[in-house]
């Protein structure tokens, strides 16, 4: 018989759906959730959004999917959060979350630590109380204010390994025209594999601040094609994979100098070894760095703005041969 479930604090019981808050003990730091327990045993998919609080189709799908989603449908769980940090999404500030006291990129933190600032806390929290309860973890991100980027999904860390191999078998039950296998260590999901033991996959799609419609739709389209595939809801899930690109290598390029982007190959585009994509220059125009394809291929996402940091995001490529 299926169980009452716990995550954050809130309790839900078999068949019901609870949307709330949840505060991190110990600060007033809160962020929205819904947890939707299914009538039957199942699996459970925790999908987050809102890392990065300018990241907006994300956190737009989960809402409308907390609405729309019958627990009376399900087997097992779909576990929600909305939007985790809300203080970055209300004062519209992109990367950092804005109530931690160092304004920490909270994507650069898991595991997180107990014993650190309130993001560093925050993180430990979610890995805890959310990623270790759950069979699978997406977390949705878009290109936000500053990116520009072509739809695509990554795989979880370490590659080869089985949460690596049955992560990419839900990947492929999704839209995306592009996928590759994850190289970080920090990012959310990529925590959620190396320490949780839980597989995961990240979701990029969207970016310039924007929150198109198709980019929503997609999104929901593909987080319900993931629940069919886990059994979590009734009917087939479709696979993509022979409409998708592989990429089975990938630079992802971070600024080494804070000054002026200018770009000579833009998001889309096909590139060739040793081609110039970009260049950083002072405010006084004095060349600081250039870089330059390590090989052949495509760009799928690029910084879209004249003002660099160094370490921001600046251009990621793949090839698929």
């Amino acid at each position: 018989m299926r169980e009452s479930i716990t995550f954050g604090g809130i309790t839900v019981a078999p068949g019901q759906k609870v949307s709330d808050y949840v505060t991190l003990p110990g600060t007033e730091c809160k962020f929205p959730v819904t947890i939707v327990n299914g009538k039957e045993d199942g699996k459970t998919l925790l999908a987050t959004a809102g890392i990065h609080g300018c990241e907006y189709p994300g956190i737009q799908a989960v809402v409308e999917l907390a609405k729309e989603v019958d627990p009376t449908e399900m087997s097992g769980a779909l576990v929600l959060t909305h939007c985790i940090n809300m203080s970055g999404f209300e004062q519209r500030q992109i990367y950092v979350m804005p109530e931690d006291p160092e304004r920490k990129n909270l994507n650069r933190l898991f595991p997180g630590n107990p014993d650190g600032t309130l993001a560093d806390k925050l993180c430990a929290f979610l890995m805890d109380e959310f990623v270790a309860k759950s069979d699978f973890h997406v977390d949705l991100h878009s290109g936000d204010m500053v990116e520009d980027l072509e739809a695509c999904t990554i795989v979880c860390a370490p590659k080869g390994s089985e949460n690596n191999a049955f992560a990419t078998e839900v990947a492929k039950h999704t839209s995306f025209k592009y996928r590759m296998n994850s190289g970080g260590r920090t990012e959310f999901y990529n925590s959620s594999s190396i320490d949780k033991n839980i597989p995961s996959m990240l979701f990029e799609r969207g970016g310039h601040g924007d929150c198109l419609r198709e980019w929503v739709d997609d999104n929901k389209s593909d987080l319900i094609n993931i629940m069919k595939f886990l059994g979590i809801l009734p009917g087939e899930a479709v696979n993509y994979e022979d409409k998708q690109i592989f990429f089975n290598k990938h630079e992802w390029t971070e600024a080494g100098a804070t000054g002026l982007l200018y770009k000579f190959a833009n998001t889309g585009d096909d590139i060739k070894e040793g081609q110039k994509i970009a260049e950083i220059r002072d405010i006084f125009g004095n060349l600081l760095e250039e870089i330059h394809a390590k090989y052949d291929g495509h760009i799928i996402i690029s910084a879209s703005t004249l003002a660099i940091s160094k370490g921001d995001d600046l251009v990621t490529y793949g090839s698929d041969k």
